[in-house]
């Protein structure tokens, strides 16, 4: 059981991780992750994540781990955005793959994304980031952009 103050829309703060997993073959089933900055490290190594909760802000599932997550629900609790305003103020990820030699990458099936804010689905941590969103549902929280390039125009492949 996690007693962690729970974390509001906008909190102000750094870094707050829930779990980091570094080892091999980690499976999760029907766990919660709350958090707001960096909740979930996916560090290395393979993982599975099934009928997860995933709560966050700024790249919420980061690392460079080769996960596949299935039907997880990932929820922003990024700053609501005023109508008319262009602001972006978070990411669902952050992959961080340094090389195409390294086989890693993050793989979200039959997910969901909601919540508040405006957000990326993901920020190119890396030079070779790899995220695929597959036959998952996105609010309207997810920017019509999609994706950022953390300002290296050579991390948009």
């Amino acid at each position: 059981m996690n007693v962690a103050p729970i974390a509001r829309p906008g909190d102000v703060g750094g870094q707050a991780v829930a779990i980091r997993i570094a080892g091999d073959q980690a499976a999760f089933w029907g766990c919660g992750f709350f958090g707001a900055q960096d909740t979930l490290h996916d560090d290395r190594g393979r993982h599975y994540f099934k009928d997860c909760y995933i709560q966050g802000s700024i790249d919420f599932i980061f690392g460079n781990g080769r996960s596949f997550y299935e039907r997880c629900q990932m929820t922003s609790i990024a700053n609501p955005v005023p109508a008319g305003r262009k602001l972006i103020n978070g990411a669902v990820t952050a992959h961080g793959r340094n090389s195409t030699d390294e086989n890693s990458g993050f793989v979200f099936m039959n997910c969901s994304i909601g919540g508040t804010g405006r957000i990326w689905l993901g920020r190119a941590w890396r030079p070779f980031s790899s995220v695929v969103f597959a036959y998952s549902n996105m609010t309207d929280v997810i920017a019509p952009e999609g994706w950022n390039d953390m300002n290296d125009p050579t991390r948009d492949q």
